[in-house]
């Protein structure tokens, strides 16, 4: 599977395909521009399949829950900043996606990656430009990512 952002619509549907991605630091690389053109950010995460659940989110295909990894390429950014996350000392650590947005502020675009644990990574971008995309085989898990429902 292969989905593209562009807009804020876009960016709608990419959180939804990517919530409760795994994130291993380690997989995690910006890679700078120049004066003439932005870099890019690129990251492989373990997408949880959200699409193979059916009505009552049990698996369509049998009693298992499936991973696949995801290439993500975040285009057009200027910088990468990282919050409560420590390129270096965290490596082996993995982090819980918890949404993607964009958003404009400060006189200026930028995306943002919400990770469970106050973790972050706010990319200043030229424009949102965003693919994410599939590859290898999914494998499967019994662990379903489960979002208690906070009381109001």
């Amino acid at each position: 599977m292969k989905v593209r952002a562009e807009n804020a619509e876009d960016m709608v549907v990419m959180a939804a395909y990517l919530q409760d991605a795994v994130v291993p630091v380690e997989d995690m690389a910006f890679q700078p521009g120049d004066e003439t053109m932005p870099g890019e950010f690129v990251l492989v995460a373990h997408r949880f399949r959200w699409e193979m659940l059916g009505p009552q989110e049990q698996p369509v295909a049998g009693d298992r829950y499936e991973r696949v990894l995801c290439g993500i390429t975040f285009q057009g950014v200027y910088r990468a900043r990282l919050s409560g996350i420590d390129r270096q000392r965290d490596r082996g650590d993995f982090l819980d996606l918890l949404t993607v947005r964009a958003a404009e502020g400060d006189g200026a675009a930028h995306v943002e990656l919400i990770f469970a644990g106050d973790k972050a990574i706010r990319l200043e971008v030229a424009r949102t430009d965003i693919v994410a995309e599939d590859f290898g085989e999914p494998w499967p898990t019994i662990f379903r990512p489960h979002h208690p429902v906070e009381a109001r």
